[in-house]
This record gives structure tokens, sequence and C-alpha cells, in this order.
């Protein structure tokens, strides 16, 4: 499944890739998270460039401060290694929570089930950040494109959690949920394990 195909006609194309070989689901999934880490990355870089252009003071918790005070390149950097590692993980954890669900499938179908809507949310967000230029008619482009992209997103995780694994769409939207709700809990839970995220709860309590 090529980025066109799957931008063209999602539903097809996720029709095609759960017919393909262990190979070829693991290098389209290899590829699709590191073109979706390399635009996540770009994204961060504009998005940074969007900010001193409009001339915005950053403000907020000590650890969002801190963090944009690297630098473009060392952000966009990190946002790169930050998606692709942390999208083979959550290859991982989709893999291992179908499986336990009664899925049958590897490490490359959880991978798909990952990375292509991944993807999607980064191309979404990198058109919107783009179309942000456009005058007047702007901010309503890009809530139109972040919209459609992560619409897109989410019905082909759990369209591709279906396919892959071979369950019913009320196991994949449960497995998918799953996923999702571990990672949210997880990555706030490390934002509340720094020093910043301690120094918060305690001035909030």
């Amino acid at each position: 499944m090529s980025l066109v195909e799957y931008i063209k006609n999602p539903s097809k194309a996720v029709d095609e890739m759960k017919d393909k070989s262990t190979v070829k689901t693991m290098q389209g999934s290899l590829m699709m998270m590191f073109v979706a880490a390399v635009v996540f990355s770009v994204n961060t870089y504009v998005g940074l460039m969007l900010i001193e252009n409009m001339g915005l003071e950053i403000t907020g918790p000590e650890l969002v401060v801190s963090v944009l005070d690297m630098g473009s390149v060392n952000l966009s950097s990190g946002a790169f290694f930050l998606i692709f590692l942390g999208g083979l993980f959550f290859g991982f954890l989709m893999k291992t929570v179908m499986n336990i669900l009664g899925g049958e499938g590897d490490y490359w179908d959880g991978l798909a089930t990952i990375a292509y809507p991944v993807f999607s949310v980064s191309l979404g967000v990198l058109l919107a950040m783009v179309l942000s230029y456009v005058p007047l008619a702007g901010p309503a482009l890009a809530f139109i494109f972040v919209a459609i992209f992560i619409a897109i997103a989410y019905s082909s995780m759990f369209r591709l959690a279906k396919e892959m694994f071979g369950v019913s769409m009320i196991v994949a939207l449960i497995g998918t949920m799953v996923v999702l709700t571990a990672g949210f809990v997880a990555i706030y839970g490390g934002l509340l394990t720094t020093p910043e995220g301690i120094m918060a709860v305690v001035s909030a309590i």
C-alpha cells in the first residue's frame, strides 16, 4: 500500500493491506512509520517557526517552556525519534492487546495498524499549518483538513485492527481503545514523574 493509495482511498488500501505477505507488511509498515516520523519532525520545525514569526511569548508549565527552549533543530530531531521509536513500541503493544483479545496476527500487523493512522495525523497537521498562512480562510481550512485526516486515522486504525487480526469490529474497537488509553496514561504518568511534574502536583495540592 503506497502513501498515495492510502490517502486517495483508505478503505480499498486497507483491504489490499490484509492480503499482503509478512515481508510486504513489514516493509510497508516500517516505511510508513519512517515517513510519519519525518513529517512530524517537519511539523515541529514549522510549528516553532510559526510561533517565532507570530511573536508569541511561550508561557505555561515550566516543563513545556523548557522543552520549547531547546531550539527548533533539537526539537525536530527529538520529534523524529520520539514518533519512530514510539510507533515501534505501540506496534508491539497493539499486537499484544489484540492477541490477548483473541486476534491472530504478528508484530508487523500491529505496527501497520499504528503506522498508517499516525501518518494520516502527521499529514493533516502539516497541511493545516501550511494552510494557516492563507489570509482569512486559513483557520477554517486548517480545521477542515485536521478533522478529515484525524477521522481517517481513527477509522482506519479500527479497520486495520479488524482486518489484520481477523476480529470483529467490536473487538477491534475495544483493542484500539485499550491501546490508546494505555498510551495516554503512560505519557501522563511519565510526565508526572519529572521534577517539573512533581512540582506541578505539589503546587496544585
